[in-house]
């Protein structure tokens, strides 16, 4: 769990071992270097609301004080017709997403709450990047579908995730208030119907460096008022933005903002509240956590912990987390932490009570809950005007998402991040900077030894159809931002520099071509492994003082991922964007009777200390 080159901070261990459900690799656990806290609640065993025992009755609770629900999802990214398998706990749910089941459920779960409760104090809150790092659908139409899909499901209040600033804030802004498109724009983003979204933006820590205000008119946080037996509560929200958005996102898309620590923020903008006699708050934030195996783990730590030393009296109970793209269910200190995967695939539904004497939340539960496919659940219906949105866009976009560029060796998709192997490698994106290297290296081109990507620049599996066929849409989906692809002039030492940064972060990793190298482990330093040999694909050993040529976006070139071996190396010359380059490669293999399998992870190789690692063969890619 970034900006226009991707989920920068798609935030996944480091030669951790994947763990197998079912014989199916589950999402890496994080490697976050934070602390970690027990869950005491139960794991998220039940598929729905209606099933979940304590949300079939009221309680003592139910006479006194105002009963509130918070209905929640994160990183949505356009996700408008996507599915994939849900891992909520140990528990895997096949084909979940699509923004019309999403729909349905989020109806199913207020309905519930209604009829126990007889209560209308429901909420629709997300926690950033609903837009950015989408399918075509969504991305072609600059994301005007996916904002007529939130407000077609009711959603009120939302916070800034790294994605909002894709195209910078002002585009953002333009399609949350259903502005007309600029005379610039592509005729299918100017023949897409404008209309407001009626959701409320509220961010605490990104402010203009012009005034010290936030941008937009967005708010720090926002008061609602609940009411049950003839009482009124009031409950507020603080939003939230990742602190690091700033080494996440290109500098021309925030080099007007400044970006204040989360933990501070809350704590200012916590005791505006408490003042104002709103002592239960809900955090929105665009922050990275992780629940397994009864662990927590992620920045959401660190940063409750710090609000908890630095505002001890605080009344966050509710924080919904997200860009991690990961599942959470925890209590951290004395707040409920959950995050809901993400493209839909699930959400989370909070239920409490404000007693309108202490102004205070009391017995607030939380959980988890997939968004099942209509084979899963017929009996809950798809939202239809909801799924309509979805399919009126992709009929928009379709004349140039369906148009079959090339064919792969099967019908299976080459896998993304979700199924990294233990090294980080993974076979898409490996593929990726495969193409990158031939593109370069074709006839009349620039020339390179080795192509680098960053993980956030690879975004999705590539799909093909069932007779193997790929299309323009599914290579889009894995490449969707049209980074400038650079070739740039590194020494060896440069190289090992740029390899060993993977190992300070376990957010950053690369993905190599024409390039194999050994690691180890490194104790005692930050740097938790580092490079031994570097060699080219036919074994021949780097020299850390020759220099090479290295293809690479720009985005990196500029540093980003924290990849500052990169920065400011000399440009030899450019190929074009990276999505272009991509759509080229799949064209390019398809007239030479390569049909796209999926390469073997054999290119990062880790070394125990005192053993012996030999080089594998040479990694064949196909050439012209």
């Amino acid at each position: 769990m970034s900006t226009p080159n991707g989920f920068r901070k798609l935030v996944i261990s480091v030669m951790i071992p994947l763990m197998v459900a079912s014989g199916v690799s589950t999402v890496p656990e994080l490697a976050f270097a934070q602390t970690t806290t027990p869950d005491p609640a139960q794991p998220d065993t039940y598929s729905t609301p209606l099933k979940q025992p304590e949300y079939q009755r009221t309680n003592r609770y139910d006479k006194t004080d105002i009963p509130v629900q918070l209905l929640g999802i994160n990183d949505l990214h356009g996700g408008l017709d996507t599915t994939g398998t849900a891992y909520i706990g140990s528990h895997p749910y096949p084909n979940t997403g699509t923004v019309g089941r999403l729909a349905a459920y989020l109806d199913q779960a207020q309905h519930q709450f209604k009829r126990v409760h007889h209560s209308k104090n429901t909420f629709r809150i997300e926690a950033g990047d609903m837009v950015g790092a989408a399918p075509a659908d969504s991305s072609l139409l600059a994301h005007e579908s996916t904002m007529h899909a939130l407000r077609a499901m009711k959603f009120q209040i939302g916070t800034l995730g790294n994605h909002e600033f894709d195209r910078g804030l002002p585009e953002f802004n333009r399609i949350l208030r259903g502005k007309a498109a600029p005379a610039s724009a592509d005729s299918l983003v100017k023949n897409y119907p404008n209309e407001p979204t009626k959701m409320k933006i509220v961010v605490s820590n990104v402010v203009n460096r012009s005034n010290g205000k936030v941008p937009f008119g967005y708010q720090p946080y926002m008061v609602r008022t609940i009411k049950a037996h003839g009482k009124t509560a009031k409950i507020g929200f603080i939003g939230l933005e990742i602190g690091s958005l700033t080494s996440i996102t290109p500098a021309k898309n925030t080099a007007k903002y400044k970006i204040l620590d989360e933990a501070q923020s809350i704590a200012k903008y916590d005791r505006i509240l408490n003042k104002q006699g709103v002592k239960a708050v809900v955090v929105m934030a665009h922050t990275a956590v992780q629940t397994r195996d009864g662990k927590t783990t992620g920045p959401v730590v660190d940063i409750l912990h710090k609000l908890n030393r630095i505002d001890p009296k605080n009344n966050v109970g509710l924080y919904v987390a997200a860009h991690s793209h990961q599942y959470a269910n925890a209590m951290v200190g004395k707040t409920r932490v959950v995050q809901a995967l993400f493209s839909g695939r699930a959400y989370d539904d909070a239920q409490a009570y404000v007693s309108p004497k202490t102004g205070k939340f009391v017995d607030l539960k939380a959980h988890v809950y997939p968004v099942l496919s209509a084979k899963a659940d017929a009996k809950v219906k798809t939202v239809a005007k909801v799924a309509a949105i979805a399919k009126d866009a992709d009929k928009r976009v379709g004349p140039k998402v369906n148009v079959i560029i090339g064919k792969a060796a099967s019908s299976q998709p080459i896998t993304d991040y979700h199924s990294n192997t233990k090294t980080m490698e993974n076979q898409i994106g490996e593929t990726v900077v495969d193409g990158q290297l031939y593109e370069a290296n074709k006839a009349g081109g620039v020339k390179a030894d080795f192509a680098m990507t960053n993980n956030g620049g690879v975004r999705a599996d590539l799909t093909p159809n069932a007779q193997g066929q790929i299309t323009w849409g599914a290579a889009m989906a894995v490449q969707p931002f049209g980074n400038i692809l650079q070739v740039v002039e590194m020494t060896g030492q440069q190289i090992q520099d740029a390899l060993n940064e993977q190992y300070s972060n376990p957010a950053f990793y690369l993905q190599i071509a024409g390039l194999k190298y050994t690691y180890t482990d490194n104790p005692g330093s930050q740097q938790h492994y580092k490079v031994l040999k570097m060699y080219k694909t036919d074994g021949t050993p780097l020299s850390l003082t020759t220099k090479y040529r290295v293809a690479i976006n720009d985005y990196i070139h500029g540093g980003g991922d924290d990849f500052f071996a990169f920065k400011n190396t000399p440009v030899v010359g450019s190929i074009g964007s990276d999505s272009d380059v991509f759509v080229q490669y799949i064209k390019d293999m398809a007239a030479a009777n390569h049909p796209l399998t999926a390469p073997k992870p054999d290119r990062k190789l880790y070394q125990a200390t005192g053993t012996t690692v030999t080089v594998p063969a040479p990694t064949t890619v196909a050439t012209k």
